[in-house]
């Protein structure tokens, strides 16, 4: 991997800037580090004794975000870990509370456009199903397409990718690995395909296998059950007066980030900020088609 492979251009950086409010000499968290396009914005506005610590559990983003940011590694913790223990990380780190954290729930461009990852569901795509976030974990994409059942596969497709036809692919999959093993994002793409009528194929602005590959991610990485662990913990390390900024990109995890949002509110624990969902401006979507789905809540810590 080159440094310049591992691109990523920060979403909605502009308004997240604006709401954790950076103080020069503050604490500042981005939990989920890519290439480094939001943490540069948040160094920049840190004097000397600011400091930003960055998280990501895909060591590839770590070493590409050290080499990004290599100007500022006196104010910079660069963290190779899960943000679900986040507060084993500021233990660890011996930091108490911090005044802003940072969630971009979104896959960085290098890995979708990597096809060794086998995120991408492009159709020329030869690469084995990987999809693992953490490349030393054990669960990929591969072993949950070949070893779970079909009740499984038709459960994940359908919660996860809000697919309507989960069942009919489900059976698909169980039919053709009784043949031989799915190891291809193209061996997929073609299960899929079988498996859905042309009519529906067709009929959508966004490829027909996305919804799929979206839930075999979302379950290879356990990103639902990292996100409703780290919220609380977030919460709870942040300073009176300080701010967490999520950015989802689907409506499974908008959902537990409005609802988390909102009961912490009615605790009295935290005031609101975006009283009204946050989408990208048309002229950012033109610039980066891959902003389209991205969401963004705020909140502030009260007590």
């Amino acid at each position: 991997m080159k440094e310049s492979d591992f691109k990523h251009i920060p979403v909605m950086a502009k308004e997240t800037i604006e709401f954790l409010a950076v103080k020069p000499d503050g604490i500042y968290i981005d939990t989920t580090l890519g290439g480094g396009g939001h943490a540069e914005k948040i160094l920049v506005k840190l004097s000397d004794k600011g400091k930003l610590i960055g998280i990501d559990q895909d060591g590839e983003a770590v070493i590409a975000a050290k080499k990004k940011l290599a100007k500022y590694q006196k104010k910079t913790i660069f963290v190779h870990d899960n943000f679900k223990n986040l507060e084993l990380i500021l233990s660890e780190l011996n930091v108490d509370k911090v005044n802003g954290i940072l969630l971009d729930l979104g896959v960085s461009s290098y890995q979708l456009d990597n096809p060794e990852r086998g995120f991408s569901f492009k159709e020329d795509a030869d690469a084995i199903l990987d999809m693992r976030m953490d490349q030393k974990q054990k669960l990929s994409a591969y072993e949950v397409i070949n070893n779970y059942s079909e009740e499984e596969l038709r459960q994940i497709f359908f919660e996860l990718g809000e697919e309507k036809f989960s069942r009919q692919i489900a059976r698909e999959i169980m039919k053709r690995r009784r043949e031989k093993a799915i190891k291809t994002v193209n061996d997929l793409i073609g299960v899929i395909k079988s498996a859905t009528p042309p009519g529906y194929r067709f009929s959508h602005r966004h490829h027909f296998a996305s919804k799929i590959f979206r839930a075999i991610r979302i379950e290879v990485n356990h990103e639902l059950e990292a996100l409703r662990e780290v919220l609380p913990q977030a919460v709870h390390r942040l300073n009176r007066g300080g701010r967490l900024v999520v950015i989802s990109f689907h409506s499974l995890e908008d959902r537990i980030v409005k609802h988390f949002f909102r009961e912490k509110k009615n605790e009295g624990v935290v005031d609101i900020l975006t009283k009204k969902l946050l989408i990208p401006t048309m002229e950012e979507i033109a610039l980066n088609p891959r902003a389209e789905s991205a969401k963004l809540r705020a909140i502030e810590k009260i007590i």
